[in-house]
């Protein structure tokens, strides 16, 4: 499961969270079993565009999109490797 900002958000943020919903990495993630939620996205008009995303397991992970439009993917290596506490 995919889980987007529902909070109100500038229209340059939710084209940017639109744009990334429609990759297929997205479209992935929303078919895992696991709940990813974004936690952090541009806010800005881009190229380039950033989202990190933190799964239930507490795994976060950073996709990028540059000017190009081709979009990579990266574990964040700074992020704690034990899921968040709730």
């Amino acid at each position: 499961m995919l889980r987007l900002p529902t909070r109100h958000v500038t229209q340059a943020a939710r084209r940017n969270l639109e744009t990334f919903q429609t990759t297929s990495a997205a479209k992935q993630l929303a078919d895992d079993r696991h709940t990813w939620d974004v936690i952090a996205w541009s806010w800005a008009p881009g190229p380039p565009l950033r989202m990190t995303l933190r799964s239930e397991q507490g795994e976060v992970v950073d996709f990028e999109m540059d000017r190009e439009g081709v979009w990579s993917l990266r574990e964040n290596a700074n992020a704690p490797k034990q899921p968040p506490r709730t």
